[in-house]
């Protein structure tokens, strides 16, 4: 009997440690810190453009590819509107995204220049790789998103 107890008790505590890892329907109060960027390897000026969106603060920082030493980082700031980050955070199936390797195809091999979507709930954190102007499969309308957002904020002035 008592290990029909333990047993029981082992998969409602997992169950519920999995659920709270992973909400079905993200706010902005989860705290989701979302990293998305852009890089070209052979490239002159400036080649990699990271982006940090937490809540509705989005920071751009962008810097020459390591070659080039005479070119500073900037950094630079925006914010998007609640209604975009909620339409934003609707787009987001942490499962799926989880799920995917690090590095989707060649990023970057064929200089094709790569992008990175990086998600982080608290601890967790995943970033995927992948080449430019392709997607992640299941998070498309997400990498979608994400793209109409870097175009509004491309360079820092």
């Amino acid at each position: 009997m008592k290990p029909g107890l333990f047993v029981a008790g082992f998969i409602l505590l997992f169950g519920h440690c999995t659920s709270s890892l992973v909400p079905k329907k993200l706010t902005d109060a989860d705290g989701l810190v979302i990293r998305t960027g852009t890089s070209a390897g052979m490239c002159v000026g400036y080649c990699v453009f990271d982006y940090v969106l937490n809540g509705t603060n989005l920071t751009l920082t962008q810097r020459p590819n390591s070659v080039q030493s005479n070119l500073t980082t900037k950094t630079c700031q925006s914010t998007i509107s609640q209604s975009d980050l909620n339409d934003l955070l609707g787009t987001v199936d942490l499962a799926t995204f989880f799920k995917q390797p690090a590095v989707l195809g060649c990023p970057d091999c064929a200089d094709g220049g790569a992008e990175y979507v990086e998600l982080q709930l608290g601890e967790q954190k995943h970033r995927v790789t992948f080449q430019y102007g392709q997607t992640i499969p299941g998070s498309e309308a997400l990498v979608d998103k994400l793209r109409t957002h870097r175009v509004a904020l491309n360079e820092c002035k």
